[in-house]
């Protein structure tokens, strides 16, 4: 396995082209994730993302795309921030994880949200978890009639219409005043639910904002915004690759969550997707209720890790538990069947 280490700025136009044409080449690698765009964008923000190229003289058989941490440990482009990972590479492609790994400078490799229809990392998972969709391809009204939890929403949007005024959506916003009152509600959201307010850091708002002005024929940021008479009520920003429109950061006001204008925002997004040629809503991997209520279909994603053979590896694993069953374990870090 032949494999070449490029700095993720320093990509040529035709590395880029034969990336590009691998993702089509494969319906696994739909999502916006795997578009080229997505690791550029991250790129010219963070100076520690590297594609490794794998070929030979017959050409680009395989990219794999991959942030460098401290230590030599590699996570996904975006680290948190992605919600799809894996090689970029036409279908049924396999490899040796650990030698990939290992020509790449890495100590491990860690993924949380990896296609599992990469096969050749199946034994470096830890645990495989549904991620919900919103499958349209049969139009809106199709999809509508077929989910019980969405009934309540026409007397929801009936309600907010009477207090407040007529509702308005837009699919896409250029209003950067709104996306920065996205970043704000969002903010609050990770205050008041006691979790980190990844927006504090402005690396992270480089990104989103980058997203949010690409507006390329094959991968674009959609700010979709809903108004109740002059007042946004909600927003989202997320990213369209052909088909696929993925759900990223919706946020809403505070003062309007008795009327669930989240919920709202994403009913108006299913609505619209199909008139823009949208297949499916992809909602990304964590279940909770909102997801439940809106899903009607799901893909498998896996997390793991794929580490050398090292007295690092053997104490990260003792602090996993990985060694109730030794025989089993050594084997699986040597790279054999139990």
């Amino acid at each position: 396995m032949k494999i070449t280490l490029f700095p993720g700025r320093e990509l040529s136009s035709d590395l880029v082209r034969a990336w590009a044409e691998l993702q089509q080449a494969n319906p696994a690698l739909a999502s916006p994730y795997f578009h080229p765009k997505f690791t550029g964008i991250v790129s010219q923000v963070l100076g520690n993302v590297e594609v490794a190229v794998i070929g030979d003289f017959n050409g680009t058989a395989a990219l794999f795309p991959f942030q460098r941490l401290p230590g030599n440990v590699g996570v996904p482009v975006g680290h948190f921030l992605s919600d799809y990972h894996g090689l970029i590479c036409e279908p049924g492609l396999e490899c040796d994880p650990r030698a990939l790994v290992k020509q790449c400078g890495l100590i491990a490799w860690d993924f949380d949200h990896l296609i599992t229809s990469q096969m050749s990392f199946a034994p470096f998972y830890q645990s495989v978890d549904p991620a919900p969709q919103i499958d349209l391809s049969g139009g809106f009204e199709m999809y509508f009639r077929g989910q019980r939890g969405l009934k309540t929403e026409p007397v929801k949007i009936r309600r907010l219409e009477r207090d407040h005024g007529p509702l308005r959506f837009i699919s896409h916003s250029a209003d950067r005043s709104a996306l920065s009152r996205l970043f704000m509600w969002k903010s609050q959201q990770y205050q008041r639910t006691g979790n980190e307010d990844i927006f504090r850091d402005a690396r992270i708002r480089s990104i989103v904002q980058e997203v949010h002005e690409t507006q390329d024929k094959h991968f674009s940021g959609m700010l979709s915004a809903l108004y109740a008479g002059d007042q946004l009520v909600a927003a989202h920003l997320g990213m369209r690759a052909g088909s696929i429109w993925h759900y990223w950061f919706p946020a809403f006001d505070p003062e309007f969550s008795y009327y669930s204008p989240g919920s709202l925002l994403l009913l108006k997004m299913a609505e619209h997707a199909p008139t823009a040629g949208i297949k499916t809503i992809d909602l990304g991997k964590g279940m909770y209720e909102q997801k439940r209520r809106f899903m009607n279909a799901s893909v498998p994603v896996a997390s793991g890790r794929v580490e050398l053979l090292s007295l690092r590896y053997v104490r990260h694993a003792l602090r996993r538990n990985l060694i109730s069953q030794p025989k089993r374990w050594l084997y699986r870090a040597i790279g054999r069947n139990a």
